[in-house]
C-alpha cells in the first residue's frame, strides 16, 4: 500500500471518530525537580531560595497543572500555577506563566521582588513596612513583603488574625513550611508593634529579631562577568553613580559586564560595580538583575561555548536521556546552560530548536528571509533561523516565526520529517488525539513514528500540540542524525 493511500485512508477514518479533542495531559514534575528548578532560579536572581521553595509550597502544594482536569491550576481570582501568579494587568506571557514553568517561577521571583521594593524604598508609592536594615539574605526581614505577596490585606495582621480565631496568617504558614519541611527556622518579628486593627503604614519600621539567619544569596566576585536579564515588571535597569545614587545610565537586556569590586549593600539591594568590555568603570547597578554567566558566554542558551564539560552536566547523571545529550554535546550541537546543569526537563524555544537544527543537520547555505518578529529573533540564532526558512524546514505563521514560544511536539515531527528520507514503509499508528492535524502534519507525524524516532505519550495519545523538553529533543535529534547517518552510507554503498 502506498503512503499516500495510507495516509488519506487513516485521516478519513479519524475523520469518522466521534471523539471529542481533549485538553492536552499535563503532568506535574516531581517536588525534587521543582525545588532545584526554584533554587537555580533564586540564585540567579539574588533571594533566598527557601523563601521562594515555602511560597511554592503554600500557594500550590507543587502542582503547577491540574492533572485531573487536564489544564493549569489556577487560584480563585485566576492566579496561575506553581508561583500563582495573578496576571490580570497582562504584564506577563499567559502562554509561558502556563507552559512554562522556569517562567513562572521567575514571575513569581518579580512579584516578591516587587513586594520587597515595596518594602526597602521610601519613595512614595512604596506602600509596605520595613524590617531592620533590610539586607535581602537575613530571612527575617522578608516579612512584609511575603505578607504583600498574598496580598497586603489586614486579615494577615496577626493580630486581626489571631483575635479572630485563626491559627495562621499567610506569614506564618510561609514560616511554618520553611521550619518544617526545610528545617530552617525564621524568626517572627515583634507583633506587638503592629496595629490592633487594619496595616500598618509603610513608615513603619521593626527590629530585625536579635536571633535571625541567613539565606542563600550568592555575591558575585570581582572580575566575574554578569549579564543584564529583565523580568516582567522591569523596562529598564539603571546605571548609577553610587549605589542606589544619581542615575547617569541604563542598561539593555543582555548585555554582558564585568564585576569591578565587591558587592555593596545599600538601601534594601546588593549593588554591583560593572567595567565594560575594556574594562573601563561605568557605574554601579542592582544585583537581582544581573546573573553571572561564564568567561566569553553569550546567551545562546542552546548551544553554549565548545567547552569541554563532557559527563559534568549533575542533573542529568540520573535522567532518562543522558546518553543521547552526552553524544550531541560532543557533537558540538547542544550544550548546557552552566558548566555543572544542562536542565533537561526545560522547555525548548523555536530559535533554539533552529539552531539545533542547523548544527546537527547539513542544510546548504543561510539565506536571509524576511518576516515580520525577525527582530524578536535572539542574535545568536538569526543566522540559523534564516537557513532552517529557507530551506523551508520550519514554518511562518501568518508572517511570523514566534521564536521564543516553547516548541511543540507536533512542530518537532514536522521540521525533521522534512529533513529525513522517507521512509520505505509506514507504520500504522492509532492516536486519538491528532483529528485536528492537518494532513501535512498527519504525514509528518506518520514519517517519525515509522522511523521511531517520536512515540506517543501512550498508544492512544500523542499529544501534539504539548511542549518539548531539551531531554527529549536530544532524543530525537540523535535518532534521527542516526537515520541520516545510514542512509548515507546505504546511497554510498550503491555507488
Amino acid at each position: 500500500m502506498s503512503k499516500k493511500i495510507l495516509i488519506i485512508m487513516l485521516a478519513l477514518l479519524m475523520m469518522m471518530q466521534t471523539i471529542v479533542f481533549a485538553n492536552y495531559d499535563y503532568v506535574n514534575p516531581p517536588r525534587e525537580e521543582l525545588e532545584n528548578m526554584i533554587r537555580e532560579v533564586a540564585r540567579d536572581r539574588g533571594v533566598p531560595s527557601v523563601i521562594v521553595m515555602a511560597l511554592a509550597r503554600v500557594e500550590s502544594v507543587y502542582r503547577h497543572f491540574d492533572e485531573a482536569s487536564r489544564s493549569v491550576r489556577r487560584g480563585s481570582a485566576g492566579s496561575i500555577g506553581l508561583m500563582q501568579i495573578n496576571n490580570r494587568l497582562n504584564i506577563y506571557d499567559e502562554y509561558r506563566l502556563i507552559y512554562d514553568i522556569r517562567y513562572n517561577i521567575e514571575a513569581g521571583i518579580d512579584v516578591l521582588l516587587e513586594k520587597w521594593n515595596a518594602s526597602a524604598t521610601n519613595y512614595r508609592w512604596s506602600y509596605l513596612p520595613s524590617v531592620g536594615n533590610m539586607d535581602p539574605n537575613i530571612l527575617e526581614n522578608w516579612y512584609f513583603a511575603l505578607w504583600g505577596y498574598n496580598g497586603f490585606v489586614a486579615s494577615n495582621n496577626p493580630n486581626v488574625a489571631y483575635a479572630a480565631g485563626r491559627r495562621y496568617t499567610f506569614q506564618d504558614l510561609v514560616y511554618f513550611v520553611t521550619e518544617n519541611e526545610y528545617h530552617q527556622r525564621i524568626n517572627p518579628i515583634d507583633i506587638s508593634l503592629l496595629p490592633l486593627e487594619g496595616t500598618p503604614c509603610s513608615t513603619l519600621n521593626v527590629p530585625t529579631p536579635k536571633e535571625y539567619h541567613l539565606g542563600d544569596i550568592f555575591l558575585a566576585e570581582e572580575g566575574h562577568k554578569v549579564k543584564v536579564s529583565f523580568m516582567g515588571s522591569t523596562s529598564t535597569l539603571n546605571l548609577r553613580e553610587t549605589p542606589n545614587g544619581k542615575i547617569i545610565g541604563s542598561l539593555n537586556d543582555g548585555e554582558i559586564y564585568t564585576i569591578g569590586d565587591e558587592a555593596a549593600l545599600q538601601d534594601g539591594y546588593y549593588w554591583y560595580y560593572l567595567l565594560d568590555d575594556q574594562l573601563k568603570p561605568l557605574g554601579w547597578a542592582a544585583r537581582n538583575w544581573l546573573i553571572v554567566v561564564e568567561e566569553d558566554k553569550t546567551d545562546d542558551k542552546s548551544l553554549g561555548d565548545d567547552q569541554d564539560i563532557g559527563s559534568g552536566f549533575l542533573d542529568i547523571i540520573k535522567h532518562w536521556a543522558r546518553d543521547y545529550i552526552e553524544e550531541l554535546f560532543e557533537a558540538g550541537i547542544v550544550a548546557g546552560k552552566s558548566n555543572t546543569a544542562f536542565h533537561p526537563n526545560d522547555q525548548v524555544t523555536r530559535e533554539e530548536f533552529a539552531v539545533m537544527l542547523n548544527r546537527g543537520f547539513h542544510l546548504g547555505e543561510a539565506s536571509s528571509v524576511n518576516f515580520e518578529d525577525k527582530n524578536h529573533v535572539s542574535k545568536w540564532a538569526i543566522e540559523a533561523v534564516d537557513k532552517i526558512l529557507f530551506e523551508r524546514v520550519m514554518e511562518l505563521q501568518d508572517d511570523l516565526f514566534d521564536p521564543k514560544r516553547p516548541l511543540t511536539r507536533i512542530e518537532a515531527a514536522c521540521a525533521i520529517s522534512r529533513i529525513l528520507p522517507q521512509p520505505s514503509t509506514l507504520e500504522v499508528f492509532i492516536f486519538e488525539d491528532v483529528n485536528e492535524l492537518t494532513i501535512d502534519q498527519f504525514a509528518s507525524l506518520a514519517t517519525v513514528y515509522s522511523y521511531q524516532i517520536i512515540q506517543g505519550r501512550s498508544p492512544e495519545i500523542f499529544d501534539p500540540f504539548a511542549t518539548i523538553t531539551r531531554g527529549e529533543i536530544a532524543k530525537i535529534l540523535s535518532i534521527a542524525r542516526q537515520v541520516v547517518l545510514d542512509t548515507e552510507l546505504e546511497i554510498e554503498a550503491e555507488i
